[in-house]
């Protein structure tokens, strides 16, 4: 049964775990401990979307603080909570909380750039906070045409910033921001039916997978200095279904649905293959991850998997090693309800 609302659908049953603001019917690995989810979440759990999502109010903003030595940290992990409407911040690798920044609407996936800067998506909202490295308050907001989807990107080589986009006047697309601020140019691929994921490779080919048909995995790339979105064929995505999704020095990385596993698709050419997987062993939900030092370098040398989930119902910031995966070498779980994205910011 789904609850028709306007072009799209909600379903019913997501709706009503949402609006009761508890996981009946859900697991913690899907609802997390406050039943709160994204707009982008729900489309996982159960279809479609209305076009305008349900506002929740943020947190008092006087809440907010800094530790005074956070902006002389040379890295700083940000983790959003969306169940508190907060980011919790924390050295890097250590742990220590350093800050939290309040006042947002549901605050899901966060990515970062060379300088520092941190974007941070209003997952029952329509805008992406930018914040300083170390800052306790916004330097600039920028305005979407719909609900963020599950994680955004940034482009080592020009410092674009893309995600995908779902509901409002877009429909179902991505968007990419000329050097992170501005307007948005809206790029809407045919052949999908929502655009999860985003993620920049070290060149500045930007890949975004997507719902495709009966929501079997699709990916489609905008080559750089192109303005075309072309499909990219990916052999062995059977059965998978297109989320977060991070370049991890060599290959695409991303989580199928929300679940525990990181796959890895080789590219080559207008084509790409599935060629491995990593178990974040004993996480929940994961809905959208991050993997240190992702310009690369040696392939997968020394890189670690961060993801904000659940583990045996805790709420948790994890490291995983990567690609190796089993257990989680270090988790944080100071000041977080209900994780959902992570990322660190490298001052330059």
């Amino acid at each position: 049964m789904r609850l028709h609302l306007g072009h799209q659908t909600l379903a019913a049953a997501a709706m009503v775990a949402l609006l009761a603001g508890c996981g009946a019917g859900t697991s913690p690995a899907q609802l997390g401990a406050t039943g709160q989810n994204t707009v982008a979440q729900l489309r996982h759990l159960g279809g479609a979307v209305a076009a305008h999502p349900i506002q929740f109010a943020g947190a008092n903003a006087a809440r907010t603080w800094m530790a005074p030595d956070a902006k002389k940290s040379k890295t700083l992990l940000y983790v959003a909570d969306q169940g508190a409407n907060d980011v919790e911040v924390y050295s890097y690798p250590s742990g220590k909380p350093e800050g939290t920044l309040t006042g947002f609407q549901t605050p899901s996936g966060v990515c970062s750039n060379k300088a520092g800067n941190v974007f941070i998506l209003n997952g029952n909202g329509t805008s992406v906070e930018v914040y300083a490295h170390g800052g306790s308050s916004p330097i600039r907001t920028l305005d979407l045409p719909g609900s963020p989807e599950l994680n955004c990107s940034v482009d080592p080589t020009t410092g674009n910033l893309a995600l995908g986009v779902l509901g409002g006047t877009c429909g179902e697309c991505f968007v990419v921001f000329t050097d992170g601020s501005g307007t948005a140019t809206v790029y809407t691929p045919a052949g999908q039916t929502g655009l999860p994921g985003c993620a920049y490779d070290n060149n500045g080919n930007l890949f975004c997978d997507a719902y495709g048909n009966q929501d079997a995995f699709a990916l489609f790339e905008l080559p750089k200095k192109s303005s075309t979105a072309k499909a990219v064929s990916v052999s062995g995505a059977g059965g998978l279904t297109a989320a977060s999704i991070q370049w991890d020095g060599t290959d695409l990385a991303f989580g199928a649905g929300a679940g525990p596993t990181l796959y890895q698709i080789q590219l080559s050419g207008s084509t790409g293959s599935v060629v491995g997987s990593t178990s974040l062993s004993g996480a929940s939900a994961v809905w959208q991850f991050w993997i240190t030092n992702n310009l690369g370098g040696k392939k997968h040398k020394g890189l670690r998997a961060i993801a904000p989930t659940f583990l045996n119902s805790v709420p948790v910031a994890g490291y995983w090693n990567y690609p190796a995966g089993g257990t989680a070498t270090k988790t944080i779980t100071t000041g977080l309800t209900q994780p959902d994205g992570a990322a660190l910011s490298t001052k330059k």
